[in-house]
């Protein structure tokens, strides 16, 4: 099974060259399961499942961003409204749920996007709290995978908090010892315009919360979506995770 994650960046820049590329890593990747963060448009949503070839799209029905599409069939979903508010952030922070029927397991899969500021360190931990509560509760004992973008770096409190006190398995350090793993790159012309408000960082995760099912092994994990095109351009300002996982 495949996975993969990353914050589409809105209808910004030159959004629709973006999308092409996007479409692109779609094929070549070849993800089971795909969340995207900040897809807004629920049209373009459509348009993308249809584009994308996917069979399943899920949007969380509230102004959350959130999309999976699936090649698994969807059982149920629910969109979690985070009571935690950023103070300078005028909108609100969700976790979006779904269930997938796979060949011998159903297994529960949580996108989530959370606060950006750096120096908002305390609201990301009340978000990642709501998090673990709100997976636990929709999750049970399914095998359960969570990605999105966390806006923070792997050794913050909040990610300490997931990895320590909740054991979720960080998915990408394990199979690729050392590596920074950036996916807020100022390789990224789009990231480098930010660099006064956010340091490069890897901020995207996929991660499970045990080795079981479908999720017994990873076998790979890999940064993607992170090579321009002849022209320059980039699929988003984030890069992407991809992580394979045999059973």
């Amino acid at each position: 099974m495949k996975i993969l994650t990353l914050n589409t960046w809105q209808e910004r820049g030159p959004w629709q060259k973006r999308w092409e590329l996007i479409f692109q890593g779609l094929k070549e990747y070849n993800a089971d399961v795909v969340g995207f963060q900040e897809v807004f448009n629920m049209e373009w949503a459509k348009t993308i499942r249809e584009r994308s070839g996917y069979p399943y799209l899920a949007v969380s029905g509230q102004h959350s961003g959130l999309i999976f599409l699936s090649k698994l069939k969807l059982v149920e979903q629910e969109c979690l409204i985070m009571t935690t508010k950023s103070p300078t952030e005028d909108y609100l922070r969700y976790a979006f749920y779904v269930q997938v029927a796979e060949d011998r397991h159903n297994i529960a899969l949580i996108n989530t996007h959370l606060s950006w500021k750096a120096e908002e360190n305390d609201v990301r931990m009340k978000q990642v709290m709501e998090l673990s509560d709100f997976v636990q509760r929709k999750a049970g004992n399914l095998p359960t995978a969570v990605m999105g973008d966390f806006n923070t770096g792997p050794y913050t409190t909040p990610m300490v908090y997931l990895r320590e006190m909740k054991q979720w398995i960080d998915t990408y350090p394990g199979i690729n010892l050392g590596a920074a793993g950036l996916t807020w790159d100022y390789r990224n012309p789009y990231a480098e315009a930010e660099r006064d408000k956010m340091a490069e960082r890897r901020i995207d995760y996929i991660f499970i919360r045990e080795r079981t099912g479908p999720f017994e092994r990873v076998r790979s994990s890999k940064v993607v979506f992170d090579q321009p095109s002849q022209e320059g351009i980039f699929s988003s300002d984030h890069f992407g995770v991809l992580t394979e996982f045999a059973s």
